[in-house]
């Protein structure tokens, strides 16, 4: 049994200068890529994830606003999460965020990514012989 499908133009209408249209953060923020260089060094499994967020209104048409973030996430050998860690563009901090140690985020000056690699590897569970 076919059925007939037909294509709709998509509505572009006031997107070309609004949030959405723009190529906003592409590439991880180099501070990221180097962090897990260092994360990496010690055997430690990481991914860079690029999360967008939109916020879509049902009684507004576009444009809708639109956030960008990067998160490097470091897994144990077992592959769960222990470590997510997020950098703002401006803020000159990395936010450590240790799901199996504690509930807060621990700020880390960007200048520092050996502390936030000591952070990682005190979070990673102990080896059993």
């Amino acid at each position: 049994m076919a059925s007939e499908q037909t294509a709709v133009e998509p509505c572009t209408e006031g997107q070309e200068d609004n949030e959405t249209a723009k190529p906003i953060g592409q590439e991880p923020p180099e501070p990221l890529r180097r962090l897990a260089g260092l994360v990496n060094v010690h055997g430690v499994r990481t991914s860079i994830i690029h999360r967008v967020g939109l916020r879509l209104y049902g009684h507004r048409p576009a444009p809708f606003p639109r956030s960008d973030r990067f998160e490097l996430v470091a897994h144990s050998r077992g592959g769960w999460e222990v470590a997510t860690v997020t950098v703002g563009e401006h803020s000159g901090y990395f936010m450590v965020s240790l799901p199996t140690v504690a509930v807060e985020c621990h700020p880390v000056n960007a200048d520092q990514p050996h502390a936030v690699v000591d952070l990682i590897l005190a979070a990673l569970p102990k080896e059993t012989a």
